[in-house]
């Protein structure tokens, strides 16, 4: 009896363990898209240094556009996470003297109410600290890749 039961648990382990561990889960409906980027939608340039322009987020891209048409760069959205509040981006082109400089970038926000702080970082491999939302200075010192926004 002992045995069988022994032999019994040994069969049926396996069988519910299966499955069991890392890696990732695949939703099984495939439909099921990912939340919208929470920034999507039209930002007006405050500040700190940059000359004025616009940022349009919307269906995986980023524009950035000067305001009187001298510049412009496109970025396409590699990944983002509204709960990090952390987005990735790749260029893809420019004219003029765009902004801003880099192939990739990683982006930190914070967002209160229509007003957007962003610190950028170059490449992907890591993100800049929020260092003080709503404001790209420290004291009298500015934060470096820092930009204000309203949205429009």
């Amino acid at each position: 009896m002992r045995m069988s039961c022994l032999a019994t648990i040994m069969t049926l382990a396996p069988m519910t363990l299966q499955g069991c561990g890392g890696g990732t889960t695949v939703h099984p409906d495939a439909s099921v898209q990912p939340d919208a980027f929470e920034l999507d939608g039209t930002w007006v340039y405050l500040g700190p240094s940059d000359g004025p322009h616009m940022l349009k987020i919307s269906n995986g891209s980023m524009v950035y556009a000067d305001i009187d048409g001298q510049w412009s760069s496109n970025w396409t959205m590699k990944d983002y996470d509204n709960g990090l509040h952390h987005f990735q981006v790749v260029f893809e082109s420019g004219t003029g003297t765009y902004l801003p400089v880099g192939q990739n970038m990683s982006g930190t926000y914070a967002m209160t109410g229509a007003e957007l702080t962003v610190q950028l970082a170059n490449g992907l491999g890591s993100y800049a600290p929020m260092r003080s939302p709503g404001s790209c200075t420290e004291g009298s010192t500015f934060i470096p890749d820092c930009r204000l926004y309203v949205k429009q």
